[in-house]
């Protein structure tokens, strides 16, 4: 009778325990299912913002119905001797704590009729700190005499060079320059930039 009991008590205790372990299979299996359901439905995270992209450099442009281009930039260093000069036997040595950069910039008419003299220019140099710096008159003695800036220009003839000599702090990094061309017949003045790519 004793060995009935325990044989049936042994025989409830592995039914019972084949029962948890299938009833905690089932809860597993849910918990597993709820955990995939909510995985797929949740939403991904939203892309990082795309990185701005550097500009590219601009080494030609057209304002109004004068295409200017780059011909030359050269870093001359903090000193223009005077021996280089136009006036090679008087003009003296100028020495800089900074340096001088010396530009050449072509313009050609494209449009049909000529351009007036002063109708367009080169002007100041600019750093990517917003540092400007002016063009002297100081340094022509160093400019050749092929320089013709703001010249008349004439439609559909060979661009001319405009070459101008400025004094820049010797920390600046991407430089442009200003140019600037009169539009249409109401003469107003549009300017743009073009950058400095050194030799």
């Amino acid at each position: 009778m004793r060995k009935n009991i325990f044989s049936s008590l042994n025989k409830s205790s592995g039914e019972i325990s084949k029962n948890l372990l299938i009833l905690i299979g089932i809860i597993i299996v849910t918990v597993v299912a709820i955990f995939a359901i909510i995985n797929l439905t949740k939403k991904p995270p939203p892309p990082p913002p795309p990185t701005p992209k550097e500009p590219e450099p601009v080494y030609a442009t057209t304002v109004g119905n004068i295409n200017f281009s780059l011909k030359e930039a050269k870093d001359l260093g903090n000193e223009l001797l005077g021996s280089e000069s136009k006036y090679s036997k008087t003009q003296k040595d100028v020495t800089t704590t900074e340096k001088f950069i010396e530009l050449t910039i072509s313009a050609e008419n494209i449009g049909k009729e000529n351009t007036a003299y002063g109708d367009w220019d080169v002007l100041e140099l600019t750093d990517s700190e917003g540092r400007k710096f002016s063009y002297s008159r100081s340094w022509d003695p160093w400019i050749s005499s092929e320089s013709k800036c703001g010249d008349l220009l004439k439609p559909g003839f060979t661009p001319t060079l405009c070459t101008k000599i400025y004094e820049v702090a010797k920390i600046s990094t991407g430089l442009k320059v200003k140019i600037t061309s009169k539009i249409g017949k109401t003469g107003q003045q549009e300017e743009n930039f073009i950058d400095l790519k050194f030799q």
